[in-house]
């Protein structure tokens, strides 16, 4: 009869906790996961499922009049930098540079700034803009306004997008848009860069299965 209590002890002890983690491992979510965003739509405005899963648009280049840029392999953050670059834009490139300086451990990243102008220079704008990992890349607004918005209409539950001068969009190696942010928001900015962190984690696993 002694041996009870020490079955019992040893039930709760190690059984209990693997019952709890395989409960997690199964119906938990995981909060470091990033949504996928940009859904395919047909033709008849209906998102396109394959095989019970939604397809999400993906893209390898930035298509503009002035070019075609290649962005697959790399984690990239695309923003606007307009002609009158007021407080709010400055605002934004200063943000944009805190990113930018997470490139010493985030190898992968670049940042792909559209801009209407050739780049100009001025005190105001960070030295490392139009520099390696930093690319100004020429834009009609059409095409600006095409690139960083939402394309489904299934996302109009979502928080409303920033103005299109601060607003900034996370593109993942293999080319899907996985958030949207406020650039001249410190708060959204953090959550940027965390989540650039996760991009890059995921990016070793994979590549170190």
């Amino acid at each position: 009869m002694k041996n009870f209590p020490k079955a019992g002890l040893l039930i709760i002890t190690l059984v209990i906790p693997a019952l709890i983690f395989v409960l997690l491992r199964l119906f938990a979510t995981n909060h470091y996961d990033l949504p996928y965003l940009n859904p395919e739509v047909g033709t008849d405005g209906k998102i396109v499922i394959a095989n019970g899963d939604t397809v999400f648009q993906r893209r390898s280049t930035l298509q503009l009049a002035s070019g075609n840029y290649e962005i697959a392999n790399d984690i990239s953050v695309v923003s606007f930098l307009p002609k009158d670059c007021g407080d709010t834009c400055k605002l934004v490139l200063s943000n944009l540079k805190r990113i930018y300086d997470m490139r010493s451990e985030e190898n992968s990243l670049t940042i792909k700034t559209l801009t209407e102008d050739s780049v100009f220079t001025s005190e105001a704008y960070p030295e490392e803009l139009g520099k390696e990992g930093w690319k100004t890349l020429k834009a009609t607004q059409s095409e600006v306004t095409d690139i960083l918005n939402q394309k489904s209409s299934s996302l109009l539950k979502t928080a409303e997008l920033s103005p299109i001068e601060s607003r900034l969009m996370l593109i993942d190696s293999k080319g899907y848009t996985r958030g949207f942010y406020n650039g001249a928001d410190p708060e959204e900015i953090d959550r940027l860069m965390a989540e650039v962190k996760i991009l890059n984690y995921e990016n070793k696993v994979s590549a170190n299965p």
